[in-house]
């Protein structure tokens, strides 16, 4: 009787053991599961380090519209979207767009078919000046492009997105949205999706999105920012 009781003991000890250690292998998954799907995703550009070489290369020649230009492109690049804003407006307020296009295109000069390129920066360069010239099909057909050679970078998904609500694909920019919040929060999202709900009247949904991105939201909507001067 006493044996048959230890060992009835021995098995209830044995199986709440295996079911601890069962218990904490799943919940070790699980964070590792949550790392994973979380972690920030990252460019294969080095756009931190373009940064700072920039700023310094500003600090001798803060007129330079290419510096400015790239320093606004690497921004947009990091979701500094405010500070990128911010440089455009320079350029609206004081530079021409045809000032802009002479600066920018001798580095875009010989590139017929950008298919066969993969430099991140150049690629970068002829897209968001699509966006300054209002050629939003294009850019976004970029932004595509650059997102193919760059998986890992959330931000080419959100250009593309905001290029594609100038031109009414809200769809599109909603899915594209999507993609780079499942990639990692973000408010730029999440106000790009409010942007084409308010362009497609559904101003209920574009509230809850706005409120979702309330902190870039409000840095945007208390600047005026100026067009480039023809």
């Amino acid at each position: 009787m006493t044996n048959k009781f230890s060992n009835n003991l021995e098995i209830k000890e044995a199986d709440l053991f295996l079911k601890k250690k069962l218990f904490i292998l799943i919940i070790i998954s699980l964070i590792i599961i949550f790392l994973t799907t979380n972690a920030a995703a990252e460019s294969k550009y080095n756009w931190e380090e373009l940064i700072r070489a920039t700023q310094q290369q500003l600090e001798q020649n803060q007129s330079n519209i290419l510096l400015n230009y790239t320093l606004a492109v690497a921004y947009a690049n990091t979701g500094e979207i405010k500070k990128a804003y911010d440089i455009i407006d320079v350029f609206g307020s004081s530079v021409s767009r045809k000032e802009f296009n002479t600066a920018v295109s001798p580095y875009l000069a010989d590139w017929e078919n950008y298919l066969d390129y993969d430099n991140l920066l150049l690629l970068n360069y002829a897209a968001f000046s699509k966006v300054i010239n209002k050629d939003y099909g294009e850019a976004v057909s970029l932004f595509e492009y650059i997102f193919k050679v760059d998986p890992e970078n959330l931000w080419a998904l959100n250009h593309a997105a905001a290029a594609l609500v100038e031109i009414n694909e809200f769809d599109k920019a909603h899915n594209y949205a999507d993609q780079a919040l499942s990639m990692e929060e973000n408010e730029y999202s999440h106000l790009i999706k409010g942007y084409a709900y308010y362009e497609n009247g559904n101003y209920f949904r574009a509230v809850i999105e706005a409120a979702s991105a309330r902190n870039l939201f409000k840095a945007l909507a208390s600047e005026e920012y100026q067009d480039f001067a023809e």
